[in-house]
């Protein structure tokens, strides 16, 4: 499962960017997403399980963030026939 996603993953933070920033704005913005995203999902996590008494709340949260990035990548511009600088 990890390959299947790190692979395109990764072709599609790279076309994102011009050459001259390819390599700092893809590390920024895996670097930052891991932060603000991933850094506070387990205090998330824990708070809604305790709020709520199930982890049905938990499955929403993760639903409701997967909702939020497939709407970010469907923003994204089609860059498929771009010459990459």
């Amino acid at each position: 499962m990890n390959g299947s996603t790190k692979g395109p993953q990764a072709a599609l933070i790279a076309e994102n960017f011009p050459t001259r920033l390819r390599y700092s704005g893809a590390s920024l913005g895996y670097q930052l997403t891991a932060i603000i995203a991933g850094g506070p999902a387990p205090l998330v996590s824990t708070w809604l399980l305790k709020t709520a008494g199930s982890s049905a709340a938990i499955s929403l949260y993760v639903i409701v963030l997967g909702l939020i990035s497939l709407a970010g990548t469907a923003m994204l511009k089609d860059r498929t026939e771009a010459p990459l600088e």
